[in-house]
């Protein structure tokens, strides 16, 4: 099995954890555990569950090999706790095992930045779920995870395997991963101690097999008594015995505990070897598994290929690894053995060999080992050499979690003196949303060559527009552009979405929608997911400016789907994401939708811990005003308040809340005088953006309030006015309705005339509620219109029609809650429930095929479904 590629996947996939241990030759072939397995292609687990030398993976190994079982192999350790390192085995794995089933899953792996394991495993099924072909998935040293969310995303798809797909596990001890659903359901088969256990019988075969002499039957039971049958036991005894007195001898060395065990291994089998195979077993073992090149690397000095040959001559336990490529590892008793023999006699010896084979392992393009290991070790040493040489393509890979734990194991001025590791560190900070570290990180740099400097100006570009500096982020990515080379992807990615979000919040939005798309597009040439997405996400931004709402949930929803599709983790673009289709849902009364995404973004935002919460509860605060519950939007209000007086905020999140207060205070039901929070800068600033013209609206709607009317009306038409030279749509909409309500003339009634065919389009539900609550005037008028826009009954929430309500019910007892069913979607699975085909969906819904096709797949990835027969089947539900 080949897992190489052009695509240099060895940097990411372990060869050796894919292949299945070779066979000991001196095997013992037991046929009623080979029949017990048999019983596993009739269920969808089966688990050989046993400690160490118990033979699990020996017996697995040996039945697929009798009964030709087409299979795939994954041999798990403590790196396989990172979910993207599970991902990426477990994928190639599965498409391997199923004659290449999954290849779109595949590609995403080898391709895209990916973090979802869900995603990715729910769409490599349905790839898989096309063909019937039967197939083993065998999962070795289970018991090594322990990371929550990979044992419940791996027990969710447990209990969602197609019915050809069969999963053996193997492990030390309890799976945790709650076997009980499968035992009650009698869809598992396990073997445990008891069965694996040589009976007295198999003692006296291996006995005869094992040995040039006989064995009396007396010394059988006695050896059968002292092992309890313990397979490992039994090949110690029978290694360098050359009677049947050296039996006797060893057998009473040897007691019944593994702490015996271990101590007649370290006394009787290592320390009996020459100093230089010591020497080699006590480097080794660092190694779960290993290859020629990483001893020749550990060892620069010794023949490798001989002195392997050596170990396994003298049978010191060592495996080889069916496979392409020459790959070892040691019997788990015998490996434990060695490890707690290094950490008891030469700890600090022991530590050095650990950081030579972090280098061993970068130098052989084990890459996730030498993260793991380097963490593992927390040796400043260890953790630059895995960055200087894999940061970059860690990057790529999307995985700023890792790179975040790199980068703290080793001190700030450390970094700051490497040119590369400072970019990489800034690079990890934006996207981490710790853009106030990346300016102090490059104070007071030396220059260096145009490129890298370029480089640097980029991340300090896109760290000023976060702060909101507009024209120094503008004049920084412009400049660096100019001497940024065609290998700077990222950069020249980041930069065409800097410049575009400068124009956006310049008022620029024609130029901002061009340059917008450029980054889109360059990021999708070279498959940079994350920052697609942030291009998405502006792109949306800009339609929402331009009043084009319709065209702005597409463009989300397009976001949305795409990230999905490429199993983007959620990083915090996803919760800008969600936080803005929130307002427009919000805003047009889709209260449903919004509480349910407003769940998702709550999940996305928690490792910005308390500061990240602002947004959800303005969102909550304002849907329960709306909704009449008084007390939990005080509540909520309370929190907004104190949160405020406890962080800076950027004035978009700053506008909303104010916003939320004022309508609390306005409304009576706040026991506390809530802090207004006025930025002369910002109010003084020209009103470019749509968090200027909120900012600036609602300085206006205070000084209403507290009795200033026509400063107010005043203050409100200006910004309108400058918002329509500008092209911010909306934004004047939201003003002139205010406008409206306050002016109870024949200058408000000229005004509302004006506003109607906008809002019957656009429907600003909530804007036009927001402004009832925040007037004081009589809103009793005569207006065409008036009384089905202002003063209308209160949004229930409920779905209005039953296409609506189908899809409510389809949602809430089908769809993954992070993944829901759109309208689209869900009138394709109406017609697929009338039993239409493919092309008959196209014709009717007069879209393209290749567009039908998406929509089911996505519709079947949302649903945890892969046949047709089951969408007919929730139909029926419906």
């Amino acid at each position: 099995m080949s897992l190489q590629n052009k695509n240099n996947q060895s940097l990411w996939v372990q060869p050796y954890k894919l292949i299945r241990p070779s066979v000991n030759r001196t095997l013992l072939i037991r046929e009623r555990l080979l029949h017990l397995l048999d019983q596993c292609q009739a269920v969808p687990v089966g688990c050989v569950r046993a400690p160490a030398g118990f033979g699990k993976s020996t017996l697995v190994v040996s039945w697929l090999q009798e009964r030709q079982m087409a299979h795939g192999w994954y041999t798990l350790d403590s790196n396989d706790n990172d979910a993207n390192c599970f991902s990426r085995h477990l994928i190639f794995a599965l498409h391997h095992a199923s004659n290449g089933g999954c290849p779109q899953t595949l590609a995403l792996i080898q391709q895209q930045e990916i973090g979802n394991l869900a995603s990715l495993l729910s769409k490599a099924t349905m790839e898989i779920a096309q063909s019937s072909q039967p197939f083993f998935m065998v999962f070795d040293d289970l018991q090594v995870i322990d990371n929550l969310y990979v044992l419940q995303v791996f027990k969710d798809w447990l209990r969602l395997l197609p019915p050809h797909i069969h999963v053996i596990l193997c492990c030390q001890n309890e799976p945790p991963l709650s076997l009980t659903s499968f035992r009650v359901k009698g869809q598992i088969v396990e073997i445990g101690i008891n069965q694996l256990g040589f009976t007295e019988t198999e003692t006296a075969e291996f006995l005869t097999r094992n040995l040039d002499f006989p064995v009396s039957q007396e010394r059988v039971s006695a050896l059968y008594q002292q092992t309890n049958g313990w397979p490992a036991a039994m090949q110690l005894l029978t290694r360098n015995a050359q009677s049947d007195s050296d039996l006797l001898a060893a057998g009473g060395r040897l007691g019944k505990s593994a702490y015996d065990i271990h101590e007649f291994i370290i006394q009787e089998v290592i320390g009996s070897q020459p100093e230089r195979v010591q020497q080699l077993l006590n480097h080794l073992c660092v190694f779960e598994q290993f290859n020629l090149e990483i001893c020749q690397t550990m060892m620069p000095d010794i023949d490798a290929v001989g002195l392997i040959h050596e170990l396994e001559l003298r049978q010191l336990f060592l495996q080889r690894v069916d496979g392409e490529q020459s790959w070892f590892r040691f019997q788990d008793v015998f490996r434990d053995c060695l490890l707690t023999l290094n950490l008891r006699e030469r700890p600090d010896e022991f530590r050095e060999m650990k950081k030579r084979a972090v280098l061993a392992f970068l130098q052989n393009g084990q890459i996730l080992d030498s993260v793991h290991l380097a963490l593992e070790l927390s040796d400043s040493d260890s953790i630059e050499q895995v960055l200087q040489q894999a940061g970059l393509d860690l990057y790529r890979q999307g995985q700023f979690k890792t790179l975040s734990k790199l980068f703290k194991g080793i001190d700030i001025q450390r970094i700051r003196k490497e040119e590369h590791l400072t970019l990489l560190y800034a690079w990890v900070l934006l996207a981490t949303y710790q853009e106030d570290q990346v300016l102090a990180l490059f104070a007071d740099l030396p220059e260096t060559s145009p490129g890298l400097m370029a480089e640097y100006a980029i991340a300090q570009a896109q760290a000023a527009i976060n702060v909101e500096d507009f024209d120094q982020a503008r004049a920084l990515a412009k400049q660096a552009l100019q001497s940024l080379g065609d290998e700077s992807v990222v950069s020249r990615t980041v930069a065409y979405s800097v410049l575009g979000q400068s124009a956006l919040c310049g008022g620029q939005l024609t130029q901002a929608l061009s340059l917008l798309k450029e980054a889109e597009l360059q990021a999708f040439n070279h498959r940079l997911g994350q920052q697609r997405l942030w291009s998405m996400c502006l792109i949306s931004d800009v339609h929402t400016a331009n009043g084009d709402l319709k065209k702005a949930l597409e463009v989300q929803q397009a976001a949305i789907d795409m990230a999905h599709d490429c199993c983007i983790e959620d990083v915090l673009h996803m919760e800008f994401l969600y936080r803005n289709r929130i307002h427009l849902l919000i805003e047009q009364g889709d209260l449903n939708q919004a509480d349910r995404l407003m769940r998702k973004c709550e999940v996305v935002i928690e490792p910005l811990g308390s500061y990240g919460l602002l947004n959800s509860y303005i969102h909550r605060g304002l849907l329960a005003l709306w909704r009449g519950q008084k007390d939990v939007a005080a509540n909520l209000a309370f929190q907004v308040n104190y949160l405020l007086q406890s962080y800076d905020y950027h004035t978009d999140w700053l506008a909303r809340a104010l916003e939320f207060l004022l309508a609390c205070r306005q409304l009576g039901i706040l026991t506390f005088e809530p802090a207004m929070l006025w930025r002369e800068p910002h109010l003084q600033a020209p009103a470019d953006n749509h968090f200027y013209q909120h900012y600036q609206r609602i300085r206006a709607i205070d000084r209403y309030l507290a009795g200033e009317p026509q400063r107010a009306i005043a203050d409100l038409k200006q910004l309108a006015t400058h918002a329509d030279r500008i092209g911010l749509t909306f934004q004047s909409l939201k003003n002139r309705i205010q406008l409206a309500l306050w002016q109870a003339n024949d200058d408000g009634a000229a005004l509302w005339e004006q506003l109607l065919p906008q809002i019957r389009e656009l429907k600003p539900l909530q804007s036009i509620w927001l402004s009832q609550v925040l007037s004081k005037a009589d809103l009793k008028r005569d207006w065409p219109d008036w009384h089905v826009w202002v003063h209308s009954p209160e949004p229930s929430g409920d779905a209005s029609g039953p296409q609506e309500q189908k899809l409510e019910a389809l949602n809430e007892r089908f769809a993954d809650p992070m993944d829901l069913v759109t309208p689209k979607e869900l009138q394709v699975l109406l017609l697929i429930g009338a039993n239409l085909n493919n092309e008959e969906i196209a014709a009717n819904m007069h879209i393209a095929l290749s567009t039908v096709k998406s929509h089911i797949r996505r519709l079947y990835r949302k649903l945890n479904i892969s046949r047709r027969a089951q969408a007919i089947d929730i139909c029926q539900h419906l």
